[in-house]
């Protein structure tokens, strides 16, 4: 299968550096952008796999798999995302956390349409916008799930991957323009420069960055032992995942690893394959007990 839409494939600096020299003398000075990535479906932690771009006539696929894997690869990744092409994206808080964490980039120069639906009233999705401001309807449940849960680490991409990819970055031209004209007409002076303020600032990091066994559902409500316990259960499991390359889950279920924190022990817990971690997961417990100790 070929995808439809036409598409540049760079996967060498060499390759974006001609592109930004081609846009610098076509006076393109603006391009639309939405990221692709793995977040611990298929292999072991969070990685940005593709950067699609459309720059008004052209759409390219950014492979970024392949140019992060040298420095100057990396290097012309840090010029493009945190260089003075403005970037226009929809909820580019995820995608810029995720340049942070596995870059080390931090996004700039981006127009993120999300915050002017937001001061319009309007709080859905992409293809939610697309329908208010466009009047098409590109919502499909299904495909949605199925391309966010594909494996975008695969190469060569998969065509109707790329296909779905681009079409996250067909209309965000029309949807700044007619978002631009939306606020013009129905904000006041003082909302609009809330709006510029808060555009200004959409891909900082708005929080500190929390460590993994913290975002566990209801991890607010452990005591203050079971906190400790989890901590060091988590890190046991995300260190065997690291080695292996494997998701965390597949490694033990999240939902052990509470219950493992709760009676403080993984005895009783593990059961079958999970039972060649034991000894691992014991060196956690006895860590745990022991921090606990010195606080008690």
């Amino acid at each position: 299968m070929q995808s439809e839409m036409e598409f540049s494939l760079i996967s060498t600096p060499q390759q974006l550096e001609a592109v930004l020299s081609r846009w610098a003398e076509q006076g393109i000075l603006c391009v639309a952008m939405d990221f692709e990535e793995e977040s611990n479906l298929h292999v072991y932690g969070e990685h940005l796999c593709t950067i699609q771009l459309f720059d008004g006539t052209g759409y390219y696929i950014i492979d970024a798999l392949a140019l992060a894997k040298t420095a100057d690869g990396l290097a012309s990744i840090k010029a493009f995302l945190e260089g003075p092409v403005e970037k226009i994206m929809f909820a580019c808080q995820s995608d810029a956390a995720l340049a942070r964490k596995t870059l080390g980039i931090q996004l700039s120069n981006i127009f993120d349409v999300r915050v002017i639906a937001m001061a319009l009233g309007f709080t859905g999705n992409l293809n939610g916008l697309i329908e208010r401001q466009i009047g098409l309807s590109v919502e499909n449940p299904s495909l949605k799930k199925k391309y966010q849960t594909a494996n975008w680490m695969r190469r060569p991409i998969p065509a109707e991957q790329v296909e779905y990819a681009l079409g996250d970055v067909r209309y965000l031209f029309q949807l700044k323009e007619t978002l631009l004209a939306e606020m013009e007409r129905n904000l006041s002076a003082a909302d609009k420069k809330k709006v510029l303020y808060d555009m200004a600032r959409c891909a900082e990091q708005k929080n500190p960055e929390r460590p993994g066994w913290e975002k566990i559902c209801n991890f607010k409500l452990l005591s203050g032992r079971e906190k400790v316990y989890i901590k060091h259960f988590f890190i046991a499991r995300d260190n065997l995942a690291r080695k292996a390359n494997v998701p965390a889950a597949r490694i033990l279920d999240k939902r052990l690893i509470v219950e493992m924190a709760k009676r403080g022990t993984w005895k009783g817990i593990l059961s079958g394959p999970s039972m060649r971690y034991a000894d691992t997961f014991e060196t956690a417990r006895l860590k745990a007990q022991e921090e606990v100790s010195t606080k008690s």
